[in-house]
């Protein structure tokens, strides 16, 4: 199958821009690459990789070192606003891929795209992680894989989330990363595999701690503000067991019910509360789900609709988002009243933009506070 004009020319300007890519990357964070020796970076034949999802930029770090660029399986919100909108379709290898629904312009597009020669590169947790861990896997993406007749090579990616938390507004410092490559499954093996064993492969292959990982290398993140946004992830207070009273202020954690105190270290790690990290923490407060739908919640935000014909966003402005008693209500520029057992297809994307499906309208709302704990009234998936 012969490449289209946009091809060659998403080819022709990331050749050209590879060296500022690199040198962005390396100023972004500092990589260790591990290969294993059947993986070839200058291969010319097309395969399929696995990555584990848990920082901003692993999209780049992990094909960069590829000569033949892949095209990245990625979230239809990229092509919904401009500048990223732009990189998308006119510079980088991008397939839209709608979360939480089969797409099957995004499977024919895939098989399109091994027909010309690119390989294709699959995040499969369809997200970053939020706490520090490899999460779910859809199993749609083992079934796909099998489909695709090609050798698997995985990227398990270590540190990048400890560099740069997706929950985070601090910066840190001194952020590192560890990409480590292996040819996971031959084409000749794939064959006789079934879905289901794929899947147990690629979850071992892919799993990462980003805490475990940091226990062993105790790589230093130093900033001023290393605590902030984490209430928008942590809703349970281990001491009182109090919903959303979390409150960080710089590197510091206090409980405003009952005056428990702590912070975040530069390594990463919480002290003064009973989790030093917020995968424990959140698989403790994962026990709370309705006590948290028995709790008032609000939060402002900016909100705007996705129209779902093509994919643009239509501005709304700002809102008041609050939950009681299973009805989520929201007021101020837009104003209604909807059960929560009407809503759809809830996610969040990027730090704090909650989505949900009601009434065949797609709501966006970058909340100010506590995505995660509206995120789990609406659902117990993520």
């Amino acid at each position: 199958m012969k490449k289209s004009r946009i091809d060659r020319q998403q080819d022709f300007f990331l050749f050209i821009l590879r060296p500022l890519v690199y040198l962005w990357m390396w100023l972004d964070a500092k990589r260790q690459v591990k290969k294993g020796k059947d993986v070839d970076f200058r291969r010319k034949e097309p395969f399929v990789m696995l990555a584990n999802h848990t920082f901003l930029f692993d999209v780049v770090h992990v094909p960069l070192r590829f000569r033949i660029v892949p095209f990245i399986i990625g979230s239809q919100t990229l092509f919904t606003k401009q500048p990223s909108k732009f990189l998308v379709t006119q510079f980088a290898h991008v397939i839209p891929k709608s979360k939480g629904k089969s797409d099957i312009q995004t499977i024919l597009n895939i098989f399109n795209s091994v027909k010309k020669g690119y390989p294709i590169l699959i995040f499969p947790e369809g997200d970053t992680t939020f706490y520090g861990e490899t999460g779910y896997i859809e199993e749609a993406t083992m079934k796909l894989v099998k489909k695709l007749k090609l050798d698997v090579i995985t990227c398990n990616v270590k540190g990048g989330y400890l560099s740069k938390p997706r929950w985070a507004t601090g910066k840190r410092h001194n952020r590192k990363v560890q990409l480590n490559y292996k040819l996971q499954i031959t084409k000749e093996q794939l064959k006789d595999l079934s879905p289901e064993q794929i899947g147990n492969i690629v979850n071992k292959a892919l799993y990462n701690n980003d805490y475990d990982y940091q226990r062993q290398v105790m790589v230093s993140h130093p900033g001023k503000h290393l605590a902030e946004g984490i209430e928008n992830i942590i809703y349970v207070c281990p001491h009182c067991e109090s919903i959303n009273t979390i409150r960080p202020s710089g590197n510091e954690i206090v409980c405003t019910h009952c005056d428990k105190t702590g912070y975040v270290d530069k390594f990463g790690f919480i002290h003064g509360f009973k989790y030093d990290n917020l995968i424990d923490w959140d698989n403790y407060q994962k026990n709370f789900s309705e006590k948290l739908r028995q709790t008032d919640i609000e939060s402002e935000g900016l909100m705007t609709y996705l129209n779902m014909e093509d994919d643009s966003q239509i501005p709304v402005g700002r809102v008041k988002l609050a939950y009681s008693n299973q009805i989520l209500r929201i007021s101020g520029a837009h104003d209604e009243s909807i059960p929560i057992g009407k809503i759809t297809n809830a996610t969040v994307t990027l730090r704090r933009d909650l989505g949900f499906i009601h009434d065949n309208r797609h709501f966006i709302i970058k909340l100010d506070h506590y995505n995660a704990a509206f995120l789990r009234i609406l659902q117990n998936k993520y």
